[in-house]
């Protein structure tokens, strides 16, 4: 597995969750070789929440509802579209490995398993 601490986009992840759960103002107060790119993602999904939430929907099997997955689920499959769809400048079969990595360490067994299925069909998609 990738090493945690270094993992932007579990960064990505652990933002936006306090994020949605606190709402309050995102804080970068901290040292990582990345933060540019963590900061970037972060606003991103934020600022097309709307846009994402439409696309996952589409990608998302119709039996099942947003509204009844944890936050973390979607907040995990919104950056990874954000990147995959708008960001566009890191390859998608990486941006898909890393988010499933960052999913078998929030999610139980079904919710990572259709979080690899909507993965799966944007990765078909493109």
């Amino acid at each position: 597995m990738t090493a945690v601490k270094n993992n932007s986009r579990l960064i990505i992840v652990q933002l936006l969750y306090s994020y949605y759960i606190n709402q309050e103002k995102l804080l970068f107060d901290f040292k990582n070789p990345y933060k540019r790119f963590i900061k970037k993602i972060c606003n991103g999904v934020i600022e097309n929440n709307s846009l994402l939430e439409e696309k996952l929907i589409n990608f998302l099997d119709k039996k099942f509802d947003l509204k009844n997955f944890e936050i973390i689920f979607a907040i995990i499959l919104k950056s990874a579209i954000y990147e995959i769809f708008l960001y566009k400048k890191t390859p998608f079969k990486v941006v898909i490995d890393e988010y499933l990595k960052i999913s078998k360490m929030f999610l139980n067994d079904k919710q990572k398993n259709i979080i690899n299925a909507v993965l799966d069909k944007i990765a078909k998609s493109i």
